[in-house]
């Protein structure tokens, strides 16, 4: 944590997003900011869809859909790049891919499966607010999910 903190107040961003490191903090770090370049390109998708599609449950399930497949093919492109620069457990880019894609699959039926129940089988929180909210929850059992079935030694 202290090197994190160190990269951050010290402004050394070269280091703090592109130098290799195995520092859990770091690495935790930059999944959060790769993470939020991939909720903006999710959540983006998601509204426009509603936007455009209207309002009902299998709306807001379709939309969390087409927002969880741009979302997670920005995550693995650049978690690849920032975050996972080791090799995963299945050598190959694609083995990766596929293990990558099964982690987001079960985060996708999460974040649907909650988008629910936030917005209408038990609470009535509206869309847009329920969306940040489950995308935080899941963003924190992916990274998880994806370091220890991905890339732990």
């Amino acid at each position: 944590m202290k090197e994190l903190f160190q990269l951050l107040f010290g402004l050394k961003f070269r280091a703090l997003f592109f130098e290799p490191t195995e520092n859990g903090f770091i690495k935790f770090f930059r999944y959060c900011f790769v993470g939020g370049i991939a909720f903006v390109v999710d959540y983006g998708a998601f509204s426009v869809t509603c936007l455009l599609l209207g309002k009902s449950d299998f709306i807001t399930a379709a939309a969390t859909t087409v927002g969880f497949i741009c979302g997670l093919i920005v995550n693995f492109l650049l978690s690849k790049k920032f975050v996972f620069t080791e090799d995963s457990k299945y050598g190959s880019v694609k083995g990766e891919f596929i293990g990558y894609t099964i982690i987001g699959i079960i985060g996708w039926v999460l974040n649907v499966l909650l988008m629910l129940v936030c917005t209408s089988w038990v609470f009535s929180i509206n869309r847009y607010i329920a969306k940040i909210v489950v995308a935080l929850i899941v963003l924190i059992f992916n990274y998880v999910a994806r370091k220890i079935v991905l890339y732990s030694k």
